[in-house]
């Protein structure tokens, strides 16, 4: 009988150990300044994986904005490490769970399949939203499939604890999966994607959204990077 892991994109074990290859050759060259832990969980006895799972966590001290700015900022210097392998290759990344099929296979229509590597984006603002949105299946993973890569586990235990009400539009912000959708989804749904999105940060958050919505990518990304600075000064101040 067929399942839904029949339908799911696979992954070879040698793409993850690319993978973590490049993540450590781009380290070498660019510290990171916000996030405080970078890890791979990652299982080389199995010959396949659905995707690859980074685990992100903010330094102490930093505002979520500038973190998440830092790792898209990240993601785009390990895409020009992987394509020094292969010019086809590049990320999809996604931070939800139940939203990565959807995002690889939209990636895959604008890029294409072959060079698509999916990248389970787990990243965290602070030790409680780890802990309440994770099974203990996953935390057990971790601990046991757990590669380091970037400063120390722990920090995730110092991050102070932002009210859900000042956390909320960040994740709006992620669930648009900000550092895919920009470079790998069709263009016309980034527009319209963008369009609801900016209309809805002004309208329930109250953030100065530019009133004429950009045409080119580029310039929405732009948009993004300025949201996020806006949204980091109402936050913190």
């Amino acid at each position: 009988m067929e399942t839904i892991h029949t339908y799911r994109h696979i992954v070879d074990v040698k793409i993850v150990n690319l993978f973590e290859s490049a993540i450590k050759e781009v380290l070498k060259k660019h510290v990171p300044k916000k996030l405080g832990f970078l890890g791979l969980v990652a299982n080389y006895d199995k010959k396949e994986h659905h995707d690859i799972d980074l685990l992100i966590f903010p330094a102490t001290d930093v505002k979520i904005g500038e973190v998440l700015i830092e790792l898209t900022e990240l993601y785009a210097e390990i895409e020009k490490e992987l394509k020094k392998e292969h010019e086809r290759y590049y990320l999809a990344t996604c931070t939800k769970k139940v939203m990565q099929e959807l995002v690889y296979y939209l990636a895959s229509i604008e890029e294409g399949a072959p060079g698509l590597i999916p990248v389970h984006s787990l990243f965290f603002p602070d030790h409680r939203s780890f802990k309440r949105f994770n099974p203990i299946s996953f935390e057990k993973e971790v601990k046991k499939h757990l590669i380091p890569l970037y400063g120390n586990f722990d920090v995730i235990k110092k991050v102070r604890v932002l009210p859900q009400e000042k956390l909320e539009p960040y994740f709006v912000i992620l669930d648009f999966e900000m550092s895919a959708r920009i470079k790998t989804f069709p263009r016309h749904n980034i527009r319209a994607s963008a369009e609801s999105l900016f209309c809805y940060l002004k309208d329930k958050y109250g953030l100065n959204v530019i009133n004429k919505i950009p045409y080119e990518v580029k310039e929405i990304e732009k948009e993004f990077v300025r949201l996020m600075r806006i949204l980091d000064e109402k936050t913190y101040n």
